[in-house]
């Protein structure tokens, strides 16, 4: 009985050593990592490490490579859309005195272009008279424009009560149907009492062209009220051009028009 307990007793003494020996046998666990911050300041004390040198292939002596045919033609600007007028079209100016000034020159470039123009006029007039009559009926009827420039009011632009001129303005333009149009406005040599706003106001959907934005400074003849010669090929050059910009090539008619200043 004696002889167990003595091995018991031995068995407990040599265990401390055990796992002395086995705990300096076992290597010592790694650190844990310590994770980066996101931006650490720079300390005063320790300045910032010089920046790694560049390649001599990037350095500002080697010329830059030519960019290839396809990059360097996208970088360039998108052409202008075309400016031609849809040749054989016809476009029909009425008016007064004023569409007789305009109307010739005009007419003129419109043929060089390639259009058919017709130009009915009637000294003097007034819108009332276009809006009510038959000539402008008639005339839609021979020619059946595509494109319609009326250029009225300047023996109104007195007027005392210009708001009259409301509804013959509306059933001119309704006479029209749906073609396209532009009311090209007189280019004024005096304060008128309010119609050129009436007209702006009530001639949708036609288009108004102001000739006194468009041609501020026209050369006028002997009365100062008409443009002289050269006011007259001034002023048609102008609304030429700006037919050129209003027109949208792209539109459902020959003579669809996105606008323009007016």
């Amino acid at each position: 009985m004696q002889k167990p307990r003595r091995r018991r007793r031995l068995q407990l003494h040599l265990l401390p050593l055990v796992l002395t020996a086995a705990c300096a046998a076992a290597p010592p666990p790694s650190p844990a990592p310590t994770p980066s911050p996101v931006s650490a300041p720079v300390s005063a004390a320790e300045p910032p490490a010089a920046p790694a040198p560049t390649p001599a292939t990037a350095t500002a002596e080697t010329p830059p490579a030519s960019p290839s045919p396809s990059l360097a033609a996208a970088a360039l600007p998108a052409a202008p859309p075309t400016l031609d007028l849809p040749k054989g079209t016809r476009v029909l100016q009425i008016g007064d005195s004023f569409a007789d000034a305009l109307g010739v020159d005009l007419g003129k470039l419109l043929k060089g272009a390639g259009l058919r123009t017709s130009l009915e006029t009637k000294t003097p007039s007034y819108i009332g008279d276009w809006a009510f009559g038959d000539v402008l009926r008639k005339a839609i009827s021979n020619y059946n424009p595509d494109l319609v420039l009326i250029t009225l009011g300047a023996n109104e632009v007195e007027i005392p009560v210009p708001a009259q001129r409301v509804g013959p303005v509306q059933h001119l333009v309704k006479s029209l149907g749906d073609r396209p149009c532009v009311w090209v406005l007189p280019p004024l040599w005096k304060q008128d009492t309010g119609l050129m706003q009436v007209i702006k106001d009530n001639a949708k959907p036609c288009q108004v062209l102001d000739s006194s934005l468009l041609v501020p400074s026209l050369p006028r003849g002997p009365d100062h009220i008409h443009p002289s010669k050269e006011g007259r090929l001034i002023w048609a050059t102008a609304v030429f051009d700006w037919l050129k910009q209003a027109r949208d090539p792209e539109g459902p008619r020959p003579w669809s028009l996105r606008g323009g200043p007016s």
